[in-house]
């Protein structure tokens, strides 16, 4: 298995505009999505709350399938799969809820299941109009959030 991927861990598209108190440590997993890799779904889903923003969990499970035995590559091509199944929903997050090894006939395969989320500033989910408009315009640095700098480490 990838040893970053896990049940609960959390996508997020490039540019999403996060609150400024929520620090999160987030690594490139492909050219349109980052990779949240200090805080899970829950513990992301808690620290947004805290500044009055919604995580939206949208029903309906995205599953995506990828031949291999949970190698590093079989997981990132079950993922990727899954994200470009997602992207269809307009939303800036996705959260993996379940990772399968099994095997078909012999044919061993991987399968992802998740959700896809949505990260906003209001308490209503916006439409799908609203959220492509959101992620066209999608700064990296808007008015009300920046980017918080790394921790300063004890000396």
């Amino acid at each position: 298995m990838s040893d970053s991927l896990r049940i609960g861990t959390v996508l997020l598209r490039t540019g999403a505009c996060v609150p400024k108190s929520v620090w999160i440590e987030k690594k490139t997993y492909s050219p349109r999505w980052e990779e949240i890799i200090n805080l899970n779904g829950d513990d992301l889903d808690r620290q947004i709350r805290r500044e009055h923003w919604n995580f939206f969990f949208l029903g309906g499970a995205i599953q995506g399938l990828s031949l291999g035995w949970g190698s590093a590559i079989s997981v990132r091509r079950a993922v990727i799969r899954a994200l470009g199944k997602s992207e269809r929903t307009n939303c800036n997050g996705f959260e993996i809820t379940d990772i399968h090894t099994r095997r078909f006939l012999g044919i061993r395969y991987v399968t992802i299941i998740g959700h896809s989320r949505h990260l906003q500033q209001g308490a209503v989910l916006q439409n799908i109009a609203g959220r492509t408009r959101q992620l066209r315009q999608s700064p990296a640095i808007s008015a009300t959030t920046t980017p918080l700098p790394e921790p300063a480490l004890a000396r």
